[in-house]
């Protein structure tokens, strides 16, 4: 596959947060996003606005970075963003530690999702890709220069956040997550090109999903079509057209999960996308 074939798409990467559901809820944005009950209450208060059938969470892509120690700046305008790097220096990638599931917000944010669990919603938790988080930790020119100068150093890094996002995903599966929604957007072959994505950042991806793919139970994993179709064009993933009934294409999600458990990937296509046939794409890996 070219990398001019990789998935396009057209859905907007930052889903605003409407002023009624906060003022209905009489929670305000920050508070929406730190305290795992809140968490909980404007997913599902989303869910409804939206007209869907699940329960979508966090709210944003910076969850894994402000737990490797970055400032977030929350805004409901924009969607929340870094404000500072948690390091600014090659020499002090040595000093970033694993993700400590147990605090901040990323632990509010499994709590939100065992309090939907509990009360029976169905839920689709977004887990961020390792070379998104790792230029969400420091400057995207610091990090593909430690790539160029130092390799070590980034290769051991992307070790502890691949050790940290295999730990936050099957956290979640213990939490009875329905679907993982995977996404890498800084970290697809459109974006860092051939020669990174099939030497570093493709192999980090592809770790992640090896590790994982033998302990997720019930759980499935859908890959964003820019990562699934990126994977592929490398030859790490294999695809499969499978028909499956549904109204809408999360309905097709959950049917597939029933009805074929060796199935644990998903892909070339957006969640945030509805399909015009009833065509999953299974995706296993070599």
């Amino acid at each position: 596959m070219e990398v001019s074939n990789i998935f396009k798409c057209t859905a907007n990467e930052v889903d605003i947060i409407p002023d009624i559901i906060l003022e209905e809820l009489n929670i305000s944005y920050e508070e929406a996003n730190n305290d795992a009950y809140n968490i909980a209450i404007l997913s599902k208060a989303l869910k409804e606005h939206n007209g869907k059938e699940y329960c979508r969470l966090p709210f944003c892509h910076t969850v894994e970075a402000e737990a490797f120690g970055s400032i977030v700046i929350f805004n409901q305008r924009v969607g929340n963003r870094i404000g500072k790097y948690s390091t600014h220096e090659i020499n002090s990638i040595e000093d970033i530690l694993k993700m400590d599931l147990s605090k901040g917000r990323i632990s509010k944010v499994l709590k939100a999702v065992r309090i939907l669990k509990e009360s029976g919603e169905t839920v689709i938790l977004d887990v961020t890709g390792p070379i998104s988080i790792a230029t969400s930790i420091m400057d995207s020119n610091l990090f593909y220069r430690a790539i160029r100068k130092d390799r070590e150093k980034v290769d051991k890094l992307l070790d502890i956040i691949e050790e940290s996002i295999v730990e936050f995903i099957l956290e979640g599966v213990k939490e009875g997550v329905d679907i993982i929604s995977f996404a890498d957007p800084t970290g697809t072959i459109d974006i860092v090109g051939p020669n990174i994505y099939k030497e570093i950042s493709g192999k980090s991806t592809y770790r992640i999903l090896k590790e994982v793919e033998g302990k997720l139970q019930d759980t499935i994993i859908h890959l964003c079509g820019k990562t699934s179709t990126s994977l592929e064009s490398i030859g790490l993933l294999d695809s499969e057209k499978i028909n499956v009934e549904g109204e809408n294409y999360f309905e097709m999600i959950e049917n597939i999960r029933k009805e074929r458990k060796d199935i644990k990937f998903i892909g070339h296509w957006c969640l945030k996308l509805d399909k015009l046939n009833n065509v999953l794409i299974a995706l296993k890996t070599i």
